[in-house]
């Protein structure tokens, strides 16, 4: 009788042992429509994972061979999806041949109805491949938010992680010298780039208003971050930061918190941003 497991093989020589999973990437950007002229977190054709209702939200996938770190295109993948849960599915396209902007990655976008509600959306990344074997179809999950930006008593609060150090050797290509991040290795610490918005100006706030900006976990899987304010400079932007040392951290999914306190201005809801970071194995 066959075998009906879960091991993704074809029942020939391949079977568990070859078959491996996708690496997927993914970032969430503004496009150009609907982006409000006082938000100053937010810009037109940059990443943010803060969007308002109108905005356009585009997303920027990459899909890697986990083996070579080869981007797969679209002479290797059937479609690239992005399943929004209760809005909408994006079809991806490869822009790396777009006449005008190519680029080595997947992308597609959609316009967020008025009518949407405030709060989080999760969204996954449907890979199909044909034939190919591999285990695991790639899907990967993640999130963006949708705030009411006409409320100016709450602060906004962006967040990034980053890998501040050359790509290591065994990331054969999905890891970035010096960029966003959201898949480290346990050689890899987490640098968190934060920032902290006024509501009604657009403006970023900093230790002059602030009490403190901690990075919490979600679980109790590792200790508080207490982030420290750089006002920035020529080369930089002004920005709450803090790094995390991965070494004692299990490969899994780590969700976290921003929390802001302010002492006494008057915001009735201090500001608190999560996200999440994935500590892989290769």
């Amino acid at each position: 009788m066959g075998d009906d497991g879960d091991d993704g093989g074809d029942g020939s020589d391949g079977g568990s042992s070859e078959a491996r999973n996708y690496v997927v990437t993914a970032e969430t950007g503004a496009g150009s429509e609907g982006v409000p002229e006082s938000a100053g977190f937010i810009s037109s054709c940059s990443a943010s994972r803060y969007f308002v209702p109108g905005m356009q939200a585009v997303f920027y996938v990459g899909i890697f061979d986990p083996e070579t770190g080869d981007q797969l295109t679209d002479e290797d993948l059937e479609s690239v999806v992005v399943n929004v849960d209760g809005l909408q599915n994006v079809e991806l396209g490869w822009a790396g041949d777009d006449e005008e902007n190519p680029a080595d990655e997947w992308g597609g976008s959609f316009v967020i109805p008025e009518d949407t509600e405030v709060g989080s959306y999760s969204y996954t990344v449907e890979v199909s491949n044909g034939d190919n074997n591999y285990q695991t179809v790639g899907i990967l999950e993640d999130s963006f938010e949708v705030i009411e930006q006409s409320n100016p008593t709450n602060y906004v609060v962006t967040t990034e992680t980053w890998w501040d150090n050359q790509a290591p050797e065994e990331s054969v290509g999905f890891v970035e010298s010096c960029g966003p991040e959201r898949q480290f290795t346990q050689d890899m610490d987490v640098t968190f780039v934060i920032g902290v918005y006024d509501g009604s100006s657009g403006e970023i706030v900093g230790s002059d208003t602030l009490d403190s900006v901690t990075i919490e976990s979600t679980d109790g899987a590792f200790d508080p971050i207490e982030l420290s304010w750089d006002e920035g400079g020529e080369d930089s932007e002004p920005q709450w930061s803090g790094t995390l040392d991965t070494a004692d951290l299990a490969p899994e999914t780590y969700g976290y918190e921003v929390v802001v306190t302010n002492g006494d201005a008057n915001y009735y809801n201090v500001g608190i941003a999560s996200n999440q970071f994935t500590i892989i194995e290769l």
